[in-house]
């Protein structure tokens, strides 16, 4: 998806109905779902995951190792919570809330990544993801997108959209701990971009679908349901 240079015209004719919206942002309570207690405690030890540049960094000066963070360290701290194994309480906690909150608000069964893929982009690192549509390596007409930061996420640490499909007015969103935006990503443009706040994001994302869904209006319907609550 780096690099990508398609045919926005086309993309928009070829994707056929779109959803109301292409994006909306959904509140869940914290004390029900506290992602980011479980990875403070479990994974990194730390009690602000929005700082977590700055234990990184101090962990890296008791080795000897002073430098700037780079793309590397973004990769190398992510697979800490990447390879969490089925029965952390993380595990447990994304799975219940697939179940309990994301399926009934969709109305029907839902079809999920088993491991949604985590991030990490430390202040004063390049882009995670550059502005792409999923469509383009997916091929899945059917699924929307999942995007949950464990902090309070803002300007050039936050995810890219475009206001609508084929803008290309890329703007940051910002999501607070305790909200999940949900997207129609194979057809919105979306990225990131170089960080240049003071604070660390970590996410995590996926993609999803109705069971059995194998058309764009079931992305269509499955969207529009989101919207509706």
């Amino acid at each position: 998806m780096l690099g990508e240079t398609i045919d926005r015209a086309e993309l928009a004719r070829t994707a056929g109905p779109v959803p109301h919206k292409p994006w909306v942002i959904l509140d869940y309570d914290t004390r029900q779902f506290p992602f980011a207690e479980a990875l403070r405690r479990d994974v990194y030890k730390v009690p602000d995951m929005g700082k977590l540049h700055i234990y990184v960094q101090q962990h890296y000066a008791k080795c000897g190792i002073t430098r700037d963070l780079d793309h590397t360290d973004n990769l190398k701290i992510r697979e800490m919570m990447q390879n969490l194994p089925k029965q952390s309480t993380f595990s447990q906690l994304y799975h219940s809330f697939m179940l309990k909150v994301l399926a009934r608000l969709c109305g029907r069964g839902i079809s999920y990544s088993s491991n949604p893929k985590m991030r990490v982009h430390f202040p004063g690192t390049g882009s995670v993801s550059s502005f792409h549509h999923d469509i383009i390596v997916t091929k899945r007409i059917d699924q929307i997108n999942f995007w949950l930061p464990f902090n309070t996420v803002d300007d050039t640490a936050t995810l890219w959209l475009e206001s609508d499909y084929g803008r290309e007015d890329y703007r940051p969103v910002r999501v607070e701990y305790g909200q999940v935006l949900i997207f129609d990503g194979g057809y919105i443009g979306h990225g990131s971009v170089f960080n240049e706040t003071n604070i660390t994001r970590t996410s995590m994302d996926m993609r999803f679908s109705f069971k059995g869904a194998s058309t764009r209006a079931d992305g269509v319907e499955l969207m529009n349901k989101v919207l509706a609550k």
